[in-house]
């Protein structure tokens, strides 16, 4: 069957919870790392705040018009917010293996 959303109060999401995702990457990287890599990680870091809260944002309109005409249209524009944010989660967790392989500090598993 397929699943359907029901109307729900809006979610108390912010995007301050990318900390709980950024955190335990920032706990991988040490001074040693150069600026660069740094300043990298850090505009990715920014880049996956700001798709959450486009996430967010289209998660509380579904919510809103889950009984509406618009219903599919929202869950489409919802689901490829989503699929933004995985990306950009990989994009993150690469560029914290790049600065860490690049520092010395990590070494890449044999094929």
């Amino acid at each position: 069957p397929p699943h359907t959303l029901t109307p729900s109060p809006p979610h108390t999401l912010t995007p301050s919870h990318t900390h709980s995702v950024t955190h335990p990457l920032t706990t991988l990287l040490t001074p040693s790392l150069k600026h660069s890599h740094l300043t990298q990680i850090q505009g990715t870091v920014k880049l996956l705040n700001k798709d959450l809260s486009e996430l967010i944002n289209k998660l509380r309109l579904t919510q809103q018009n889950v009984v509406t005409s618009l219903s599919d249209e929202c869950k489409r524009l919802m689901l490829a917010a989503a699929h933004t944010l995985a990306v950009d989660s990989k994009n993150l967790l690469d560029a914290v293996d790049q600065a860490r392989l690049k520092a010395g500090e990590a070494r890449t598993l044999p094929d």
